[in-house]
């Protein structure tokens, strides 16, 4: 082993054989990130209520918005529109509540609501939250929440 290292020969096939290993672990570590953050959720939530939305205050999710598919603001102020987004994977549940749709995902659940919501004029995708309340969703990849206050 030490006469194949010292010789030109020896020394130029193990870097051959030791690129090819880290190509192939690189490759395969790329490759695991496009399964695992491909196909995301998207939901739109537009605030047109009177109060701040908080939804991933203090939340450990807040940790992973550096990683490419994943955005989970911590507020959603009063007029605004923000993109939840998510690889779909993680989302465990949407379920609607009497004052709020919430979101099971990471191990957590993200509230969007409060304790004035209209749910008649509240929609997800369009569809007045009072018709969906104590229901879970089927999410596809786009969705749209316009949350109302009272």
């Amino acid at each position: 082993m030490k006469r194949l290292l010292t010789e030109e020969r020896g020394i130029a096939t193990f870097l051959v054989v030791i690129s090819i290993l880290l190509g192939m672990v690189i490759v395969g570590i790329i490759a695991t990130a496009a399964i695992i953050l491909s196909n995301d959720v998207k939901i739109t939530v537009n605030n047109q209520s009177s109060s701040t939305l908080d939804i991933a205050q203090g939340s450990a999710a807040l940790k992973f918005n550096f990683l490419p598919g994943i955005n989970v603001p911590a507020q959603i102020a009063p007029g605004d529109t923000a993109v939840v987004q998510v690889p779909k994977r993680f989302v465990n549940s949407v379920t609607i509540t009497t004052n709020s749709v919430q979101v099971s995902a990471f191990g957590q659940t993200f509230t969007f609501g409060m304790p004035s919501l209209d749910m008649q004029r509240s929609t997800w995708d369009g569809t007045p939250l009072a018709g969906l309340v104590n229901h879970q969703i089927a999410i596809s990849g786009n969705n749209t929440l316009v949350i109302v206050g009272r």
